[in-house]
């Protein structure tokens, strides 16, 4: 039987030994579920909160300490997992405290290897805008954090100052499946005149003004690290847009039979990007979808159709969706801007609208 001093002993010995044996490290195996988040390893037997597992920015001010940081707790095969809501940023150093563990202090470092994201493209690619501009598509070269971006976007007039809310702050944002493409939109309520927040505050962007959209590297991808850089667009501001785009207004050269040459239609103007990307079907006489590849050229302002196979000697049809905007919002059926209230002959929506051309 063990005496007073011996249970002491081996209790001291096995306490140490579970403190050890409790570790915390980041996660940075590729395929772990949980990369890039904190790991407590051998959690211990007794009760504990999962909850008692903090991240804090390090070093702490006293005088004014910082709360820790916001994220997601998990318990998985006897490890504890904490995941950030925003990733961290391998431009500050953390700590990661749990109860009778050693605190455990480390900064993120991408890999030798890695390639910082970039904004690679935003539509509008043209400089001068109309006054009331509703949407952007931000393109990233990799999947990007969720969470606030806002924080870093802003925009600034011709004499440096911000503009107050021009954007429309929506949680989540607005990301395609990945998160490579932001939707960025203007603030409807202050775009669409006669309403209270155009009245109060005006529209974000004016007529005959030039304004400046800074986008900070501060901004984190999926993996928690900063974009290569900073980014900038000019915006030189035209008259508001209040005719809806007519594809009778639109120009078609099509190709020569027995070719593979692209039909290519003219809009005579920038349409939305992602929209215009997506809402021109190409069928045959006998209503049979065209195989091939179409793009977006000329600041997005012409269509191009390349066909699989040759062009036969017929009649063909474009079929277009009438969600199809131009940069101001306007569609094929209704300008953004309207008042339905007061229109004395309702316009009938339709569908879709379509454009025919032979080839010969």
């Amino acid at each position: 039987m063990l005496s007073s001093f011996s249970r002491l002993i081996l209790f001291i010995f096995l306490s140490k030994s579970n403190l050890y044996a409790q570790t915390l490290s980041i996660v940075t195996e590729e395929d772990h579920e949980h990369k890039g988040c904190v790991q407590l390893e051998n959690l211990p037997t007794d009760s504990f909160q999962k909850e008692g597992l903090q991240v804090f920015l390090f070093p702490q001010n006293p005088d004014n300490p910082v709360p820790p940081i916001v994220g997601k707790s998990t318990i998985e095969n006897n490890s504890l997992y904490f995941c950030p809501l925003i990733p961290f940023s391998k431009n500050l150093t953390y700590q990661a405290r749990f109860p009778n563990v050693p605190y455990f202090t480390f900064k993120p470092v991408p890999k030798k290897d890695y390639t910082l994201t970039t904004l690679r493209e935003l539509y509008p690619t043209i400089e001068e805008l109309p006054e009331n501009l509703l949407k952007m598509y931000l393109h990233f070269s990799a999947p990007m954090s969720d969470g606030n971006g806002y924080q870093y976007l802003h925009l600034e007039n011709e004499k440096g100052e911000k503009i107050t809310a021009p954007f429309l702050e929506l949680t989540p944002l607005l990301w395609n499946e990945d998160r490579t493409r932001l939707t960025l939109w203007f603030d409807p309520g202050r775009v669409k005149r006669e309403l209270l927040r155009n009245q109060k505050l005006g529209a974000p962007l004016e007529e005959g003004k030039s304004y400046t959209l800074h986008i900070s590297k501060n901004w984190k991808d999926a993996n928690g690290y900063s974009l290569a850089n900073d980014f900038t667009k000019k915006i030189s501001v035209v008259k508001a847009d209040r005719i809806a785009p007519n594809p009778n207004n639109w120009q078609v050269e099509p190709p020569k039979a027995n070719t593979k040459d692209a039909v290519i239609i003219h809009f005579g103007e920038s349409l939305d990007h992602a929209l215009a990307a997506n809402s021109l079907v190409l069928y045959n006489k006998k209503g049979k979808k065209v195989a091939g590849n179409s793009q977006l050229q000329n600041d997005d302002k012409t269509w191009i159709f390349t066909p699989l196979n040759n062009w036969q000697s017929k009649p063909y049809r474009i079929q277009i969706d009438s969600k199809l905007e131009d940069l101001a919002g306007n569609n094929l059926n209704r300008l953004f801007d309207t008042n339905l209230e007061k229109q004395t002959t309702p316009k009938r929506d339709l569908p879709y609208y379509y454009l025919d051309f032979r080839v010969e």
